[in-house]
Order: C-alpha cells, then structure tokens, then sequence
C-alpha cells in the first residue's frame, strides 16, 4: 500500500513539473489553429498557408500552439471529430473549450484574378467573441503568399503582444549608435530601456565606422531584460581613430612638458632670486648697510644692478609661472576630451604581437586617474 502511494506519488510531481514546464514554455496559453478555408486558392494552397500560420505563431515562442493534427488526436470522440470543419464563431468557441485553449485562429484564403485575399480571426475562448480581424490584399508569387500570411499570423494575436509586453535595456559599447527595432528607428544611444511588445524582435545597432549589430531576440511577457551589445569598428575606422588620438595625446604630452618646464623653470629662478638678491633688497629695505656703504645711496648705487636684475628675474620667473599654468590647463583639456589611444587596439590585426607601454588618462567623478597601459 505505501509503495503504491510512493509510485502515485512520483507520478503526481512529474505530471506538475510537465506542467510548469510547459506554463514556462508558452507563456500566454494555448492558441488553436484552425484549417484555412479555400476560397479559390486550391486545396494544398490551403493546407500550405495553415501550416506556414502555425509555424509563425510557433515561432513566438509565447503559445502553445495545437494543429490540426493535434486536435484531430485530442478529439476523441466523433461528435466531437464533426466540429472540425466548423467555421461560424460558436462552433469555433465551442471547439476550444474542448480542447482547454485559450484562444482560437480561423480564416480563409482566397484568389481574386491576380490578388490574394488571407482574413485572419482572433476568438477570444473566456470573453466567448472575436477579438481581432485581420485582412490582407496583396499580388504576387507564392513566396510573397507565404511571407503575408506570417505577417498576418503576427497582427491577429498583436494586441495580446503588446498586452504582454516586456522591458528592453540596451548596454551598447558606443554612444551616438543608432538603434532600430523591426525596421524602424527608436533612438540613439545611451538609451533608456524600451518597452517592447512580447515575442521575436529584430534589432539592429548601427552607427558610422562600425559593423552593424543584427541580431534577433525574443522579449518575455512582462520581463525586464538586459542586451549587450560590443560594436566592431572597422579597420579603416581604427586608423583613423588611432592616427587622430595619437595626434592629440602626443600635443598632450607636449603640453604636459611645456608645463613642468616653465613651472620648474620658474621656481628655480624664484628660488635663485631668494637665495642671492633677496637678502641685498631686504638690508635695502630695513636701512641695515654694509660697512663699506654705510648710507642709503651708496648702498643703491653699489647695488643696483643687482635689484634690477632681481627684478628681472622676478618677472620672468612669473610670466614662466603663467605660462605653465596655461600649458597645464592645455594638458589637462587634452587628455581629458582626447580620444584615447589604444581603445580598439584588440580589433586590430595582430594587436597581441607588438606589446607596448602607453599612458592613458580616465575621468571619474571628482578625480581624474593616469595609468600605464602594457
């Protein structure tokens, strides 16, 4: 008795994980897909155009989507067998409540001389009503026959998407990148995060001298979701940027040295003037003369030149001061806003072989930090 209980038991919590499995695997419930009705396109046209709308909704990855051939094995009794060639909307709603789905897609296709005619209806299974309609009129081949009917697969359930929608951030490697999402631009980088409908999205990065990022992801119902994206510079791009960015941190540097020439010119000629003439303008300046020049005058005229020299010394000594200052703020501008060389280093072709020793300056907040680069 304990062992059959054990054994219902393990049969119980793998009937629930199945469950949650497939909870997790379509989101947004189950979507019956009902045979298009041939209105003049032949019957395997018609049958191919129901296949190419379940496969489309499938793609969604948000539904689980139950065929044909599915509900043919669901329906296990013959009265029950007899609705599958139903197409008014009770019948249609009476069907999926057999087979537990939440919604159901029914339609035709039609030819009229040279246009195709696809209508699309959304039943809504709990609100017991159509939903959604959806026509498109169109000419063409049978390739353009198969993309209409997945583009109106994706407008029939796209209220229930947008219903669903999900959170996008967008990490990108570049600012000033254009980003478009389904053909169409949303902004440019950095961005905020971008409320998108739920289901499959096309995204392209693209901005001047890059490759352009294309790729396609799937947004999750009611989700908030992270997408990197590393933009590839091209190789005429990378020189370009190198020889430009070499160019302004080498003037950088330029101004650095002007800067620690002219002040360390400066304080030594300060310290000089200190050290030599300060002390004759000081006894100047107090009446404290020298024995051989016991007054003010012969003082100055034994002097004099000394002072003016002094005085020279004194000038020059600021206007290097000045200068620096000058030469510094350059320096700091430079290396501030400069583009920094060696940013695309590992895109360039054998970038590993020629190990090299390059400063670089960042900006944080409030401090600004040199490092060496190996």
């Amino acid at each position: 008795m304990a062992r059959g209980a054990w054994w219902i038991g393990c049969w119980m919590l793998l009937a629930l994980s199945r469950s949650a499995a497939a909870a997790d695997a379509a989101p947004l419930g189950k979507i019956a897909v009902m045979d298009l009705r041939d209105n003049g396109v032949g019957a395997d046209v018609a049958a191919l155009l129901t296949g190419q709308l379940t496969h489309a909704l499938a793609e969604l990855r948000l539904f689980e989507v139950i065929s044909r051939e599915d509900i043919r094995t669901l329906l296990m009794h013959e009265a029950d067998r007899n609705l599958l060639g139903c197409s008014d909307d009770d019948c249609l709603l009476n069907l999926g409540g057999i087979l537990n789905a939440q919604y159901v897609v029914a339609g035709s296709a039609g030819r009229v001389g040279e246009r195709w005619v696809i209508g699309l209806q959304l039943l809504d299974i709990a609100a017991k009503k159509v939903v959604r309609r959806v026509e498109r009129d169109f000419s063409g081949g049978h390739e353009r026959l198969l993309s209409e009917c997945a583009v109106a697969a994706h407008q029939v359930v796209a209220d229930i998407l947008r219903a669903e929608s999900g959170s996008v951030w967008f990490t990108v490697s570049e600012e000033g990148a254009d980003v478009s999402v389904d053909n169409a631009l949303v902004g440019t980088t950095p961005l905020m995060a971008l409320n998108l409908p739920a289901g499959p999205h096309d995204i392209r990065v693209s901005r001047k001298g890059f490759i352009d990022w294309v790729r396609t992801i799937q947004v999750r119902p009611r989700e908030v979701q992270q997408v990197e994206v590393t933009l590839i510079p091209s190789a005429r791009f990378v020189e370009e940027y190198e020889t430009g960015a070499r160019r302004t941190r080498r003037w950088a540097w330029i101004a650095a040295a002007t800067f620690a020439a002219f002040e360390g010119t400066a304080l030594a000629l300060r310290i000089y003037t200190w050290r030599t003439y300060d002390p004759i303008e000081q006894h100047y300046q107090d009446g404290t003369y020298e024995p051989s020049h016991p007054d003010r005058l012969s003082y100055y005229q034994a002097h004099k030149d000394d002072m003016r020299t002094a005085e020279i010394m004194d000038n020059t000594a600021l206007g290097l001061a000045l200068g620096g200052v000058l030469a510094g703020g350059a320096a700091l501008y430079l290396f501030l806003t400069g583009d920094d060389p060696g940013r695309y280093r590992r895109f360039q072709a054998g970038s590993g072989s020629a190990p090299s020793l390059r400063p670089s300056v960042s900006l944080a907040p409030g401090a600004w930090t040199l490092r060496w680069n190996f």
